[in-house]
């Protein structure tokens, strides 16, 4: 009986751990490819402001770490309310201008390929635009700095990758 629970007990080791080293694969795939989408929604937007002469947005680090926890959270909870109740954008100094915007879009064959990934940037861009209140914050003049993240997660119908934007002068 002992020798028999031994064994059942190895084999269910080895199973989570062959799942846990695949997911982290997974997500190490994704996870490499989110700078592509960043730098394709960050041409995108900045192309927009320069059609409309304004200047281009420049990444700004804090606001990118901003980015990233927004990007993270709103994967799970889609929503500009942060878990703890307060909105995205009061992560920025209170003393600037500030806006986030959100985005997101479900790939059923994502594989971390720069077409794949231009697609998604494609689509969040153009989801974006159609919106009023996010179109008014890529193109507001007095932001001048911007921080982009993207978190990718597997779900039941493809990759859902989630892209933050916060917005600040």
């Amino acid at each position: 009986m002992d020798k028999r629970f031994g064994q059942i007990i190895t084999a269910v080791l080895v199973i989570f751990v062959s799942a846990v080293t695949f997911f982290t694969s997974l997500m190490c795939i994704i996870a490499s490819d989110a700078p592509s989408v960043d730098s394709q929604m960050l041409a995108s937007i900045n192309n927009l402001r320069t059609t409309r002469g304004l200047g281009a947005l420049s990444v700004d680090p804090v606001l990118s770490n901003i980015a990233e926890t927004r990007a993270k959270e709103a994967s799970s909870v889609w929503s500009h309310t942060r878990p703890n109740g307060t909105q995205g954008a009061d992560m920025i100094d209170r003393t600037k201008w500030r806006g986030e915007n959100l985005s997101y879009v479900v790939v059923s064959n994502f594989d971390g390929s720069a077409s794949i990934s231009a697609a998604a940037a494609s689509t969040m861009f153009s989801k974006l635009c159609a919106s009023p209140t996010h179109f008014d914050n890529m193109v507001f003049s007095n932001f001048t700095k911007i921080g982009i993240a993207t978190f990718a997660a597997p779900t039941a119908g493809g990759t859902k990758i989630t892209t933050a934007y916060m917005f600040s002068n």
